[in-house]
């Protein structure tokens, strides 16, 4: 598997060294910022873009691939993202 675009990906938010925790996640959180910008706040298909690729779910029309680790991805985000509100009151 290639993997130049992931590495320029995480360079190009600012990401030198990926074990630095404060550097991936600042630039983890900034990818993500673009991607909800891309897709229209659509938070789903942000992560989908996420963890499979911006060009994936433009491949799909929008739509989160028919990727098995994709759709885990997403549901196991979500169902985090729920519960964390959740508790928040």
């Amino acid at each position: 598997m290639d993997t130049s675009h992931i590495r320029y990906t995480i360079y190009s938010y600012g990401v030198k060294n990926r074990r630095n925790p404060n550097e991936n996640v600042n630039g983890g959180t900034k990818y993500l910022r673009d991607l909800l910008v891309m897709f229209d706040n659509n938070l789903r298909l942000a992560l989908a873009a996420y963890n499979a690729g911006e060009g994936a779910v433009k491949k799909y029309n929008n739509k989160i691939p028919p990727y098995k680790e994709t759709q885990n991805y997403v549901k196991k985000v979500i169902d985090y993202y729920n519960k964390y509100k959740q508790s928040m009151g």
